[in-house]
């Protein structure tokens, strides 16, 4: 049996709210994104590797493969940051959150998994990684406000640290699947960060 599978960092709960905050607040100013397709809170996450299509025999082994990545690396402080429209304000495509905290210690947690999926045939990936939570994504890129952006902010400003704030204590490799109402994403296997 196959699945469509991906790594990532699963976020707080806390963490989660307060980007589904920020999101709603978004989505208030600016009607046009109402009916896009926003992810829902409980399924925020910063994607590290997508895997595409896996077999179910494959598991054990991409588990082995991200265990050894995972020795590299000891846990880390994560924060969120402001959101973005990428790629711009008059075409975007996606609204995503950035950290503030911990991007160079999540791009070497990617680079340390594509290195070592790299030995199993997987492709590394075709840009740079760049650490961020998806929000929202458009159907075709379209115009959000400075201002439908700013009240997302400043909900994210107006956090406590410890509202937006996390450890990142391991990577979860998950399973997704597509739905009509979107996608269904299942926790395969948990791996701790073990390194110094």
């Amino acid at each position: 049996m196959s699945t469509r599978a991906f790594l990532g960092i699963g976020l707080a709960s806390h963490v989660r709210a307060t980007l589904g905050l920020a999101g709603a607040s978004v989505r208030k100013e600016a009607r046009t994104w109402r009916d896009e397709k926003w992810v829902p809170e409980e399924n925020l996450h910063v994607t590290l590797k997508f895997l595409g299509t896996i077999e179910e025999s494959a598991i054990d082994e991409i588990v082995a493969a991200v265990e050894a990545a995972a020795g590299e690396h000891a846990e880390y402080l994560l924060a969120m940051g402001e959101l973005q429209a990428i790629p711009k304000l008059r075409a975007a495509s996606m609204i995503w959150a950035e950290p503030t905290e911990g991007q160079r210690a999540t791009a070497a947690l990617a680079g340390s998994i594509d290195r070592r999926l790299a030995q199993l045939g997987f492709e590394a990936p075709a840009r740079p990684f760049s650490a961020h939570i998806t929000l929202a994504r458009a159907r075709r890129p379209k115009t959000i406000t400075f201002d439908a952006l700013d009240a997302g902010n400043r909900v994210l400003y107006a956090a406590a640290d410890r509202e937006k704030r996390m450890s990142v204590r391991g990577i979860t490799l998950y399973s997704s699947t597509l739905t009509p109402r979107g996608a269904l994403y299942e926790e395969l296997a948990i791996v701790p960060l073990t390194g110094d």
